[in-house]
């Protein structure tokens, strides 16, 4: 591993402190409403309360868990974008197994969409009448932020603390901290939050790549999203505009 650290144990472990830094920076923000009070300056007022706060918190969240950590770890610490997950390694290799993964998580996606736990939670964007704008503005946030999510928990602490400590010794910490950032969201997020991180897991390893999570993680929010759109009766859906 080419950087000015040549410590790997002491890479995973600033990995771990970063994971927990930046994620309290960024619940704490967000709490504040710093981010959306800064949007509401720059922007009109006729921008809804509810889509200046779903887009700010997933800009701060690209931010702290995307650009903050590219910064530290692959301009200053030098760490070669493949060493953390940035390339698409092998992903030729499981492509039917990628696509299978997808599948079932749409289908999955379409089921609890109707599940009222589910509904009460999502289109996190809580705006009643939808169009296709407000659906491609969703999807964008949403790939935006988990693009940062996954680059940094399967792509630096993945890689990172696999590289120092091996297989097991990573994913445990991975999966405890995948957990414990999802604890604000509430206890069934932070529990759900175990096999997912570990399918998530095994996939970086199996690829040597972050981007097979990404696309099954950005599938699952998008996807649903959208399916509690149509399955929730107290949204609904036009396809133009004008008239809401």
């Amino acid at each position: 591993m080419n950087n000015i650290f040549q410590n790997e144990k002491l890479l995973a472990v600033f990995a771990i402190l970063s994971i927990l830094i930046l994620f309290f920076l960024y619940y704490y923000l967000t709490s504040k409403r710093i981010f959306s009070n800064f949007f509401l300056k720059i922007l009109s007022d006729s921008v809804s309360e509810e889509s200046l706060k779903f887009v700010s918190d997933k800009v701060a969240g690209i931010i702290f868990t995307g650009i903050i950590p590219y910064f530290i770890f692959i301009l200053i610490f030098k760490i070669l974008p493949a060493d953390a997950g940035f390339t698409a390694g092998r992903i030729y290799q499981i492509k039917l197994i990628l696509a299978g993964l997808i599948l079932v998580t749409l289908f999955v996606s379409f089921l609890s969409s109707k599940n009222q736990k589910i509904q009460d939670r999502s289109p996190e964007l809580r705006i009643k009448t939808w169009h296709p704008g407000r659906l491609l503005l969703s999807s964008a946030c949403w790939m935006v932020y988990i693009f940062g999510y996954e680059f940094f928990f399967r792509g630096i602490l993945w890689f990172l603390c696999y590289s120092a400590f091996g297989f097991w010794p990573a994913l445990a910490v991975n999966i405890l901290l995948y957990s414990l950032v999802h604890i604000p969201k509430g206890r069934f997020i932070a529990i759900g939050a175990i096999p997912l991180g570990i399918i998530f897991c095994i996939l970086s390893y199996t690829s040597g790549s972050f981007f097979p999570a990404f696309l099954i993680h950005a599938t699952m929010a998008i996807s649903a999203e959208i399916f509690s759109v149509f399955n929730n009766p107290e949204f609904k859906f036009q396809v133009k505009r004008h008239g809401e």
